[in-house]
C-alpha cells in the first residue's frame, strides 16, 4: 500500500503519471502487433471471414442452439414441464436466491470487511477487486464450461447480457431499496473504473468485430485485467493525481473566467462563491473536491450524514439476521421462523462446509472467503440453468431470455450483494463491485477461457464467434456506463431513490430496444434458435 503524501509539490502528480504511462505503453506495443498475427491466422474470401477450421454445415450455420443445450438435461420432458410441472422450477429458482443472500450476508460480506481492514484497503477498492471477483464467479464458471463442455460461444453472450443489468439494473434496486434515505458516492473511485470500463469494452469489440478471437487477443485481455489489479495497488497515488488534476483545471478555470470578465469590462471583482454557482460544471467540481473523503466504517452499523440529517442504518435493517444459524430459532417474529424453517436444510449444509469469520474466528477470513466463492459459482449456476429452463418451457427467444430472464438470474449475487452493503453504508464499495465485476467479466473471465481453449486446443490458435449481432450489444455497454455516469453527476453524486428511478427508466428503455433488436424487428441481425 502506497503512503498517502501531506503535500503536492513532492512529485505526487509526475509519479502518478509515470506509472500510468508503464502501464501503457507495454499494451500500446501489444495491440501494434495484435492485428498482423491475426492476418495470418485468419483467411479472407470475398469479404467474409474464413477461419482456418472445418466449416460447419450450412443447416448449422442458419440457427443458433438453444441454450438449454448448454446445461445438463431436465429431468422433467418438455411436455412434463408446460403441463405444469415448471412451477417446480420456479420454486427452485426461489430457493436459490435464498440460499445465494445467505451465503453473501452471512459468508461473503464479512469477508470482505476483515479482508479490507486487515490489508488497510479502501472500500471502493475492495468493491472493485475481491467483492467483483465473487459475485462474478458464476460468469467464470459459465464461461469455463461452455468453453470445454459445451462448446458454445464461451460464455459471451451471458456475460454481454448481464453487464446491462449489472450497471442500471442493480443500480436501480439499490436507489429504490434506499427509498427515503440516500447514500454519498465518492466521485474519483466511479471515474477510474468507469474509465477502465470503457477501454475493456472497446478493446472487446475491436476482438469481435471480426467474430474470430485469436491467442494474442486472450493474453491482451489478462493483461489488461493484470493493469486493472495495478491501478488499485497504487490507487493512492493515482488518486492524488486525479484530484490535484482537477483542482488544477478548477484554478486555471477561475483565472480564464477573471481573464474573459475583464477583457469585456467587466471590472468588478468576481467572488468565487458566484463563478462557482454560474457554471453548473464548476459545481459539480466544487462538490467533489472541496469535500474530503473519508472512509466509509467498515461495519453493519454505521451511520450516514446527509444535509443536516441522521440516518442510522443497523445490521437489524438487514432481510436476514446477522446471527442465524440452523440450530438458534429466531425469536423475533413469525416471518423470520418461517425463514428459517425454509432454508434450514441449506443453513446446516452452509454452516458446515464455509468456515466462520466472524469474532472470535476471524482468522478463517481466507478459507471462508474461498469456501463463499465456491458456492456462489455453484448456486448461481443452478440458478442460471432454472431460469433457462423457465424460458425454453415457455418459448422464449433464447436472445431474449438471455437479455432479461438469463440476465437478472445470473445477477443475483450482485444484487443481494449490493443491497447488503449499500444498506450498510458502503455505496461506494456497492457501485464499485458493478462496475467492478463487469470489467472482472470481461477480461478475466472471457480471457482465461480463450486463452486455454486457443492456446492449448486450437490448432489455429483461433475461435469463432456465432453471433454477428454481439458487436452491436457490446457497443451498448459503453453507452450504459456513460449514462451511469452522468445520472450520478445529475444526482450530486448521490445514491438515492431518484438515481434508482433513473437508472430503471433507463434499463427499460433498453430492453425494449435490445428486444426489438434480437427478434429481428429492424432487419435481420440474428438467425432463428434450432429446434431443440
Amino acid at each position: 500500500m502506497c503512503p498517502k503524501t501531506s503535500s503536492r509539490t513532492d512529485g505526487g502528480p509526475t509519479e502518478g503519471k509515470k506509472k500510468i504511462l508503464f502501464l501503457i505503453l507495454p499494451l500500446v506495443a501489444l495491440c501494434i502487433g495484435l492485428y498482423k498475427q491475426k492476418d495470418t491466422e485468419i483467411q479472407r474470401k470475398d469479404g467474409q471471414i474464413l477461419p482456418t477450421v472445418a466449416p460447419k454445415s450450412s443447416s448449422e450455420q442458419q440457427c443458433i442452439p438453444p441454450s438449454i443445450n448448454e446445461f445438463p438435461e431436465d429431468i422433467f420432458t418438455q411436455e412434463q414441464r408446460q403441463s405444469g410441472f415448471v412451477a417446480i422450477h420456479f420454486v427452485a429458482t426461489i430457493y436459490l436466491c435464498l440460499v445465494l443472500a445467505i451465503v453473501c450476508d452471512q459468508f461473503f460480506v464479512p469477508t470482505l470487511e476483515i479482508i479490507a481492514e486487515s490489508l488497510n484497503v479502501p472500500v471502493d477498492v475492495a468493491g472493485a477487486t475481491f467483492m467483483a471477483i465473487g459475485t462474478s464467479s458464476p460468469e467464470l464458471y459459465s464461461a469455463v464450461i461452455g468453453s470445454f463442455v459445451t462448446e458454445g460461444d464461451i460464455g459471451i453472450g451471458t456475460i454481454v447480457g448481464s453487464a446491462v443489468f449489472n450497471i442500471l439494473g442493480v443500480t436501480a434496486v439499490t436507489g429504490l431499496v434506499l427509498w427515503n434515505q440516500e447514500s454519498s458516492v465518492d466521485w474519483f473511485p466511479i471515474s477510474r473504473d468507469c474509465l477502465v470500463y470503457i477501454f475493456s469494452v472497446t478493446t472487446l469489440i475491436c476482438i469481435i468485430q471480426d467474430n474470430v478471437v485469436t491467442s494474442v487477443e486472450s493474453v491482451l485481455l489478462i493483461m489488461m485485467f493484470g493493469v486493472y489489479i495495478a491501478v488499485m495497488y497504487f490507487n493512492s497515488s493515482i488518486k492524488e493525481w486525479g484530484e490535484g488534476t482537477v483542482e488544477d483545471l478548477h484554478r486555471w478555470w477561475k483565472k480564464s473566467r477573471r481573464a474573459r470578465a475583464s477583457s469585456f469590462g467587466h471590472r468588478r471583482s468576481l467572488s468565487l462563491k458566484a463563478s462557482r454557482m454560474g457554471d453548473p460544471r464548476l459545481l459539480l467540481l466544487t462538490q467533489t473536491t472541496d469535500a474530503p473523503s473519508s472512509p466509509v466504517p467498515l461495519s453493519a452499523d454505521s451511520v450516514a450524514e446527509d444535509n443536516g440529517s441522521d440516518t442510522t442504518t443497523s445490521s437489524e435493517d438487514l432481510e436476514l439476521d446477522d446471527d442465524l444459524s440452523p440450530w438458534t430459532v429466531p425469536p423475533d417474529s413469525t416471518f423470520q421462523f418461517v425463514l428459517w424453517m425454509i432454508t434450514w436444510p441449506a443453513l446446516v449444509l452452509l454452516t458446515y462446509t464455509i468456515p466462520s469469520c466472524k469474532k472470535p474466528n476471524e482468522g478463517n477470513f481466507v478459507l471462508t472467503f474461498i469456501s463463499s466463492v465456491i458456492w456462489i459459482g455453484v448456486i448461481s449456476y443452478m440458478c442460471s440453468w432454472m431460469v433457462t429452463i423457465i424460458s425454453h418451457t415457455f418459448g422464449f427467444p433464447d436472445s431474449v431470455a438471455g437479455i432479461t430472464i438469463l440476465a437478472a438470474g445470473i445477477s443475483v449475487p450482485e444484487i443481494i450483494a449490493s443491497i447488503i452493503v449499500v444498506k450498510s453504508g458502503m455505496a461506494n464499495m456497492a457501485i464499485c463491485n458493478l462496475i467492478g465485476s463487469n470489467i472482472f467479466d470481461i477480461l478475466f473471465c472471457l480471457g482465461v477461457p480463450w486463452f486455454i481453449k486457443t492456446f492449448f486446443f486450437s490448432k489455429t490458435s483461433s475461435l469463432i464467434i456465432n453471433s454477428s449481432a454481439l458487436t452491436y450489444t457490446t457497443a451498448t455497454l459503453l453507452s450504459t456506463v456513460i449514462l451511469l455516469f452522468i445520472t450520478f453527476s445529475v444526482a450530486g453524486w448521490k445514491l438515492n431513490r431518484k438515481v434508482g428511478f433513473m437508472c430503471l427508466g433507463l434499463y427499460l428503455a433498453f430492453l425494449v430496444i435490445a428486444c426489438l433488436c434480437e427478434m429481428n424487428a429492424f432487419g435481420q441481425m440474428n438467425p432463428p434458435t434450432c429446434e431443440s
